[in-house]
């Protein structure tokens, strides 16, 4: 009987315990453990697609060591992976470029480069800059690159300062990514005043709006620790017995901010993006109207304007 699965599942267990914010584990811990892993699995686990994404990131773990002889060890695994098939050679090959060129091994990178360019002589020129600007250098009849220019006047902002939330949750950077969204849930709407009075409010009471977030957290987190139902041994990692609500500090951590254009009383509604410790896949997302939690949910609910529309002509 294979063992594959199994072994595929405690890997990606240690995945998530090693992404957790209070984790004590090294690259190198995790390098060992899934290298160990991996030899103890038999070849059932080239045809688990999971296996292959394993199969990825332990090739980046090697472009971030500079360890090229391993980083080329890991592209032949994933070659070896059924799932290595459902793309063209040429995009296979580019990959593997831009792995070496990652890695400091710009001759081998040139090799994987030219065979991805004779097999299409377009696509690179779709992919990393750093990547067709080297090779382009190389070609004997380089192309002309064209530079997207951008207007140094635009009224734009990818990220709000949260100086509050960083002490919270002892993060280094306090700036969160943020979007302003259409009513049809685009990005990129032209910022308004409106907009800018959500900014405004939030950045002024950045404690009230937190505290409030965790406090409604509070409320449903037994009833998610139940729907979640981690073992006695995982539940210390994932989704400890909480408290008071310092205690998601460690748990949780803000990725996004999405402005909606859905406004009430010239103020608009807010959507809010974590990560989480229980649910790496699918996070964890707030909407909310000021410091007022209209829902929460999955990572979704932080960004369909639907539901803050709905809310809206509620009131």
């Amino acid at each position: 009987m294979s063992n594959a699965a199994a072994i595929i599942n405690e890997i990606d267990t240690f995945l998530d315990k090693f992404s957790l914010k209070k984790n004590k584990l090294t690259k190198e811990d995790l390098i060992h453990f899934i290298e160990e892993k991996w030899h103890e699995a038999d070849d059932e686990k080239y045809s688990i697609y999971q296996a292959y994404i394993i199969a990825g990131r332990m090739t980046n773990e090697y472009i971030w060591a500079k360890d090229f002889q391993n980083m080329m060890r890991w592209l032949e695994i994933s070659d070896r992976h059924t799932a290595s098939g459902r793309n063209e050679p040429y995009i296979r090959n580019y990959y593997k470029g831009q792995c070496c060129l990652e890695c400091g091994n710009e001759e081998k990178a040139l090799e994987y480069f030219y065979l991805c360019y004779n097999g299409n002589p377009d696509y690179i020129f779709t992919r990393a800059p750093f990547c067709y600007e080297f090779f382009n250098k190389h070609l004997e009849n380089p192309r002309t690159l064209s530079n997207q220019e951008y207007d140094d006047e635009e009224d734009f902002f990818d990220s709000i300062e949260l100086q509050e939330w960083q002490s919270f949750f002892n993060e280094e950077d306090a700036f969160i990514s943020c979007e302003i969204l259409s009513h049809d849930e685009d990005e990129n709407e032209e910022i308004t005043q409106e907009h800018e009075n959500g900014i405004e409010y939030l950045q002024n009471n950045q404690t009230k709006v937190l505290e409030s977030i965790l406090k409604e957290l509070l409320k449903i987190y037994p009833e998610q620790q139940k729907i979640y139902g981690y073992s006695e041994e995982d539940k210390p990692d994932f989704m400890p017995d909480i408290k008071e609500i310092k205690g998601f500090a460690d748990l949780i951590s803000p990725l996004t901010i999405y402005i909606t254009s859905v406004f009430k009383d010239g103020i608009p509604y807010i959507g809010f993006l974590f990560s989480c410790s229980w649910d790496s896949e699918h996070g964890l997302g707030f909407m909310t109207h000021k410091d007022r939690i209209v829902e929460i949910g999955g990572a979704d609910t932080a960004f369909l304007t639907w539901i803050a529309e709905e809310d809206n002509n509620k009131l």
